[in-house]
């Protein structure tokens, strides 16, 4: 098979394991809280303060756009030659025990003047448990459907996407608790990359 003939496949294989390690996170991020009136008087409220530990990770959360961007940016940095562009964003809640993790997002590739595109709907859901630094999972369920298209040929990727579960960016983990919400290190492979979890 030549080089050529060969890339949608190279692409498609990409494309499956870039979506799958996107792996954790929550849709549309939040309004900004609303002013106080022109006439109020200034008050010195204290800082809010931040939920340290494990608890700071109870919520529904949004992983905003620019964020994946990021986390895609950081794997392309990686990967020379490959371009990722991301429309969408992703959920992650957590209560005490468990996780959701519910992406809603494309994701185009270019490599070699070759484009394709992934689009990855539905959700993953497990337990988890974190000490004061660290998230581990346990993957449970799984109705994540895959799509992927290269080339104009449309392929059904949810079969293959089950196999790169394991590496989803979430499991063994660092986080931080601030007042804005949990920031989780991505990991890209070789490295880590900071996202930032708001309310949803």
């Amino acid at each position: 098979m030549s080089y050529r003939r060969a890339h949608p496949v190279l692409i498609a294989s990409i494309l499956l394991g870039v979506l799958a390690t996107a792996g954790c996170a929550a849709p549309s991020a939040p309004s900004g809280a609303s002013g106080g009136s022109a006439t109020s008087t200034p008050t010195s409220e204290a800082p809010p303060e931040v939920v340290t530990g494990p608890d700071c990770l109870i919520g529904d959360w949004f992983i905003a756009q620019d964020q994946l961007q990021a986390f895609y940016d950081g794997l392309s940095a990686e990967t020379g030659g490959l371009a990722f562009t991301i429309e969408g964003g992703t959920g992650l809640s957590f209560t005490d025990t468990t996780f959701a993790y519910t992406p809603e997002f494309s994701l185009r590739l270019e490599i070699a003047g070759v484009a394709g595109t992934g689009t990855i709907v539905g959700a993953i859901s497990g337990a988890y448990t974190a000490d004061d630094a660290t998230i581990t999972t346990s993957q449970e369920t799984s109705d994540v459907v895959l799509t992927v298209d290269v080339g104009g040929t449309v392929q059904d990727g949810t079969g293959l996407f089950d196999g790169f579960l394991a590496s989803s960016p979430i499991n063994s983990s660092p986080y931080a608790c601030t007042t804005a919400g949990p920031i989780i290190q991505f990991s890209t492979g070789e490295n880590r990359v900071p996202v930032q979890l708001v309310a949803r």
